[in-house]
C-alpha cells in the first residue's frame, strides 16, 4: 500500500465545549485550485440524530469543508434527515445538493448512501447502485457509484462508496475489484476511479498485513491512521485511487474534535468515525 503524509490539523484555541457550534464559521476554506473529496460514516444518521442541534451544527460545518463527500449509514425511514442536514449546510448561503441511493441491506435495518456536493464547484451525473450479477449477492449493501466533474478546471472522476458488513469485510473488499471493473466498463474513457467509505478495513474484520484484490491501487488513507473517535486506533475508513497523478495538497483524517474544540461526548455524539479526505488538482486532468 502506498503511504502518504497524514493530515496534521491545527488545534483550535477555543475552549473544549459541548455547546452548539456556529455553523457560519468554516474551519477550512475550499481552494479554487483543488477539489476536496471525502467520505464520512455519520453513524446511525436518522431522526434522532437530526433532532440534536449541536450535532447537526457540527455535521454542517464538516460537510462545508468538502467539494463532495460520500455519506454512509443513513438510517431513516422517513427520508427527512438528509434533506434537513443539507438545508442546514446551506443556511449560511452555501449551495450544496445531494444524490442519494435507495435503502439497502439484507435485513430490515436498511441504510442509504449519499453524495453531498457543492454545486458551485462540482457537478454529479450517472449516480446508480452497483447491479450485482444475477444469482450473486456479494455485498450486504451494494456500492453507490457516481461521476463527478469540477466546474472550474479539468478534473473528473468516478466515485464508488461502500459500507461493508463487518462480518464479511474481507470478502466485500476483495469484491470491490469487480465493482471497479464494472464502473470502468460503463465509463471507458475515465482514468480516475475512487473507492471509498467505511470498509471496516482493520481490526478483527480485515488483516491489514494480508493481500487483497485492491493492493495494486493507491491507498491514500493508509494503515497508520486512526479513523475512529473512540481511541481504538483502527483504520476502518479508506480512500483508494486507481490513479494518483492528480494528487495535490493533503490526504488524511479530518479531526473535527481538535479543529472545533469539542469535548469527548459531543465528538462521539457526532459519529464513531472521523471523516477522511483527499485533494486533487483541477488543472492537470484531461480524461
Amino acid at each position: 500500500m502506498i503511504q502518504y503524509t497524514p493530515y496534521s490539523p491545527q488545534l483550535t484555541e477555543e475552549p473544549i465545549t459541548s455547546e452548539p457550534v456556529n455553523v457560519n464559521e468554516s474551519p477550512t476554506d475550499l481552494n479554487a485550485n483543488t477539489i476536496r473529496i471525502g467520505s464520512f460514516n455519520i453513524q446511525v444518521f436518522g431522526v434522532t440524530k437530526a433532532s440534536k442541534p449541536e450535532v447537526m451544527n457540527v455535521l454542517a460545518k464538516i460537510i462545508r469543508t468538502y467539494d463532495v463527500v460520500a455519506i454512509q449509514e443513513i438510517r431513516d425511514k422517513s427520508l427527512t434527515s438528509l434533506p434537513a442536514l443539507v438545508e442546514l449546510v446551506n443556511s449560511d448561503g452555501s449551495q450544496y445538493n445531494y444524490v442519494v441511493s435507495e435503502r439497502l441491506g439484507r435485513t430490515t435495518s436498511k441504510e442509504q448512501y449519499a453524495y453531498v456536493y457543492n454545486t458551485l464547484t462540482v457537478s454529479i451525473s450517472d449516480a446508480y447502485t452497483y447491479p450485482e450479477p444475477i444469482g450473486t449477492d456479494p455485498f450486504h449493501r451494494e456500492p453507490y457509484i457516481a461521476s463527478i466533474e469540477a466546474l472550474h478546471g479539468n478534473y473528473d472522476a468516478t466515485l464508488m462508496v461502500i459500507h461493508t458488513d463487518p462480518d464479511e469485510a474481507t470478502e466485500e473488499i476483495n469484491g470491490l475489484d469487480d465493482v471497479l471493473s464494472y464502473a470502468q466498463s460503463q465509463n471507458p474513457n475515465e482514468k480516475d476511479f475512487i473507492i471509498m467509505g467505511d470498509l471496516n478495513a482493520d481490526g478483527s474484520y480485515f488483516d491489514e498485513d494480508s493481500t487483497s484484490d485492491l493492493d495494486e491501487y493507491h491507498w491514500v488513507i493508509d494503515d497508520s491512521q486512526d479513523t475512529t473517535t473512540k481511541s481504538t486506533d483502527y483504520t476502518y475508513d479508506r480512500i483508494i485511487l486507481t490513479d494518483n497523478s492528480d494528487l495535490a495538497g493533503e490526504a488524511g483524517v479530518f479531526r473535527y474534535d481538535l479543529i472545533y474544540g469539542l469535548d469527548g461526548e459531543l465528538t462521539t455524539d457526532v459519529s464513531d468515525h472521523y471523516p477522511v479526505f483527499v485533494e486533487f488538482s483541477v488543472s492537470g486532468d484531461v480524461d
